[in-house]
């Protein structure tokens, strides 16, 4: 069983802070709040976010409603992520490498 996501206060995020976590397989972004919303960012791990493959966002008002809300997203993701079978190596590997390229490819002006 998972140990249950704990998130900082709201005055964290009032004050422009994001944080980041992970439960099991799962690693999460609140990203910085901007405009008076949140925005959670999923993925699996081993890698951090700009590496890893990216499965789903979901954003939140930044009030007590939406960090309840969040939280209680955050919560039943992990739980549905780890109940699924991770990412292959190789399919994790394809991801990194397709990243990797993208970073030394030739950037446009």
């Amino acid at each position: 069983m998972l140990k249950p996501i704990t998130l900082p206060s709201l005055s964290h995020f009032l004050n422009g802070n994001g944080w980041l976590g992970s439960a099991g397989l799962m690693r999460f972004q609140i990203e910085k709040p901007a405009e008076e919303a949140m925005t959670a960012v999923l993925w699996q791990g081993p890698f951090s976010r700009p590496y890893a493959q990216e499965l789903e966002r979901q954003t939140f008002p930044v009030s007590d409603e939406g960090l309840a809300a969040a939280l209680d997203y955050l919560n039943a993701k992990a739980q549905a992520i780890n109940e699924t079978p991770p990412f292959t190596e190789e399919e994790t590997m394809e991801h990194y490498r397709a990243k990797k390229a993208e970073e030394a490819a030739p950037k446009e002006a």
